[in-house]
Formats: structure tokens, sequence, C-alpha cells
């Protein structure tokens, strides 16, 4: 019994690397539906590009302060 267990261990350990691998990633996700992560990154891609909105805005803003600051430097 103890050389079967032997024999097989080799081939035991090649196939918890998957089985490990698939309940780690099951795990990453907490075992909810996916769709719901992606809704979550869209909402956060929509947040980030209005405040990516704004800051062009305030950029824009500030270059055309700078660009009267120096005109009346001069």
């Amino acid at each position: 019994m103890l050389q079967i267990i032997a024999s097989l261990a080799p081939y035991l350990l090649i196939l918890v690397c998957p089985l490990m691998m698939i309940f780690m990633m099951r795990g990453m996700h907490g075992g909810h539906n996916m769709h719901g992560g992606h809704n979550m990154k869209s909402q956060d891609m929509i947040r980030q590009d209005e405040e990516i909105a704004q800051l062009k805005a305030k950029n824009e803003q500030m270059a055309k302060d700078l660009a009267e600051l120096k005109v009346k430097r001069k």
C-alpha cells in the first residue's frame, strides 16, 4: 500500500497544482459572478475619466493664467 502511494505521489503533486490554481483564482474573486467586477471597473473608469477631464480643464486654465502673467510681466 505504501509503495502504491509513493509511486502515485509525483502524479498527485502534478494534479494538485492546477486544482490549487482554480481554487485560488476563485478565491481572489470571492466566488462571485465575474460580471459584477466588470461593472465596478466601468464605474471606476467613468469616475477616473471625469477626474481626468477636470484635471485637464484646470491645466488649461493654469496655462492661460501663466500666459497672462508672462504678458503682464513684459
